[in-house]
């Protein structure tokens, strides 16, 4: 039986966009026994698609010569194959350790690989379009828009009549990409006035970027702190529109392929990663916080995307 180590660690964000080429690992080898080497913060929704028999905690934090012998202890169990979808220079430490002292294939974009695939530089490539054509070297079609209902949750007693989610925060390394709060709150008081139930998530992080909403809306479903990635995805699928800053959750709601307004700074990174297409509106700047809430509303309604939605 053939046994598959994947390497994947990274953000919510960087964890979302490796989805695709995951389940299509196990679609390719759905007899192997698959791993998964990941933080531990990861673990409850990696389990969720059965793609993986077992995880392994490799938490990036904890001091490097303990994660490098934990990698030797790896080499003991004798994989087949690994596939390094993070292409860090920390993983390519692990590919040298697998290079040296096991005769595992190596699949990455960093050095020591057996089969590389070579990058182009940051911004040129979507993070998903990269992993594709790296997982296209084991003669692995990824299958870009896979089924997603291991992620969705019956919210029907929640959301009575039509929702705009909002996803208003950022992590604490993106306050680059974070829109102003007020905007949120103008663009909430607008969609409700359209009558719209407004739905917020994020983390507790998150509750001062979300404040302004409650303030200036009567009616809003308050997820903050309490929205996994489950919910966000199931609450993604009832909303008419969806509005966010470039961050991890609203790579989990895009999931839903509705209507999403992206509010982002204008550079290569952005534009690759959040691609054009009908569910996608990109509305850019060279800082984000120069985006105006009159800007946000009357780019909804010329594009009429306050439209009822079942």
């Amino acid at each position: 039986m053939k046994k598959i180590l994947v390497i994947k660690h990274g953000s919510l964000g960087d964890i979302i966009f490796a989805l695709p080429s995951m389940i299509s690992i196990r679609k390719k080898y759905p007899e192997a026994l698959i791993y998964l080497l990941t933080e531990e913060k990861y673990v409850s929704l990696l389990m969720k698609p059965k793609i993986f028999d077992k995880i392994i905690i490799d938490n990036r934090k904890i001091f490097f010569i303990k994660s490098i012998l934990d990698v030797f202890k790896l080499l003991k169990m004798e994989f087949d194959t690994v596939i390094d979808l993070q292409n860090s220079r920390r993983t390519s430490i692990y590919n040298l350790v697998f290079r040296l002292f096991n005769k595992s294939l190596v699949c990455s974009s960093r050095p020591f690989a057996h089969l590389r695939y070579k990058i182009p530089s940051q911004g040129k490539e979507a993070v998903r379009i990269g992993l594709s054509n790296q997982l296209n070297l084991l003669n692995i079609i990824t299958d870009e828009n896979p089924n997603y209902n291991w992620l969705k949750v019956d919210m029907k007693d929640e959301i009575t009549q039509p929702n705009v989610l909002i996803i208003p925060g950022v992590s604490k390394n993106s306050e680059h990409k974070q829109w102003n709060p007020e905007g949120f709150a103008d663009i909430a008081q607008y969609c409700e006035s359209k009558k719209f139930t407004i739905c917020v998530v994020g983390t507790k992080q998150d509750l001062s970027n979300a404040e302004a909403i409650f303030n200036k809306c009567n009616n809003v479903i308050n997820k903050i702190d309490s929205s996994p990635p489950e919910v966000i995805y199931s609450l993604a699928l009832k909303s008419s529109l969806i509005i966010s800053n470039d961050t991890g959750p609203a790579h989990i709601a895009s999931l839903a392929n509705n209507n999403m307004i992206w509010l982002l700074n204008d550079n290569n990174v952005s534009k690759a990663n959040i691609n054009k297409s009908k569910k996608n509106h990109r509305i850019l700047s060279t800082s984000v916080k120069n985006i105006s809430s009159k800007e946000v509303i009357e780019y909804i309604e010329k594009n009429e995307l306050l439209k009822m939605f079942n």
